[in-house]
């Protein structure tokens, strides 16, 4: 079975991580997934809005695969840059995306899932939702500033420097997200979602998106991207080695999940 599906349905594509015994976590796999499914929609005439989702109930993705990054960790600088050029290329790819993309958010939204849900032009959410960035604490940084964008000053340093999770309340409170419905009602709501911006017209749309995008890159988004992604490279290749290297030991020990809960629990 696929771990990265693709759907459509009328004027709507959905895009699926197919990893629920992972609770979807972002692999190279699934991410060039993802970013093949995207051009896909993008090349296709009939696709106006895309809905970005995940199988399962438990988690929309924990974030990138923590074991898979543990045993490609790169700290020569210059190698580093390049693997943090290439995943900067997708999500801007992303964010130049020329149709609506919706994020339907359900269970947990971590790390490189949150990334890729504020990337996203909508974020609808079940009301169990949960909003965390937990890798702060073995000395990452975030790859691509969204929450900055996305989130109040001050709740943006809250959800880095706490380590902090918001519920998908909290996350509408502060107009992060768009609606919050019952899991039940995700899917149902999502496509109405989608079905309504389907009716502007595609080239108006394309034009309208560009537009708001373009309000946010004057603003400097761009240059921050260049900026944060030299510190996640700094933070990669020198901050947080002996964090990592114990960190490693951890679950070659204990395995994953007992390592995750003798960091966060300590």
């Amino acid at each position: 079975m696929s771990d990265l599906l693709y759907e459509k349905q009328g004027a709507i594509a959905k895009i699926i991580i197919n990893w629920p015994s992972k609770r979807n976590a972002l692999n190279s796999a699934v991410l060039n997934g993802i970013d093949e499914s995207l051009q896909k929609a993008a090349e296709d005439p009939q696709v106006r809005v895309v809905i970005l989702c995940s199988a399962g109930e438990k988690a929309f993705t924990a974030g990138f695969d923590l074991k898979e990054s543990m045993e490609n960790d790169i700290t020569d600088i210059v190698e580093r840059r390049a693997d943090t050029s290439h995943e900067i290329e997708f999500f801007l790819r992303m964010w130049r995306f020329p149709k609506p993309i919706i994020a339907a958010v359900q269970g947990y939204c971590i790390g490189g899932g949150v990334t890729l849900a504020m990337l996203s032009d909508l974020i609808i959410a079940s009301n169990d939702a949960t909003f965390g960035n937990p890798e702060i604490l073995l000395g990452y940084m975030p790859e691509i500033p969204m929450e900055i964008w996305k989130m109040p000053f001050n709740k943006a340093r809250e959800f880095f420097f706490l380590s902090k999770y918001f519920t998908a309340k909290e996350m509408a409170d502060m107009n992060v997200i768009n609606m919050v419905v019952p899991y039940e009602n995700l899917e149902k709501e999502a496509v109405k979602m989608a079905e309504r911006i389907a009716l502007i017209p595609p080239e108006s749309m394309k034009m309208l998106k560009h537009s708001l995008n373009k309000c946010c890159e004057l603003q400097g988004f761009l240059s921050t991207v260049d900026f944060v992604a030299e510190m996640f490279n700094l933070g990669r290749t020198y901050m947080q080695t002996s964090q990592v290297d114990d960190f490693k030991k951890d679950i070659e020990n204990g395995g994953l999940k007992l390592a995750l809960d003798k960091k966060y629990n300590h």
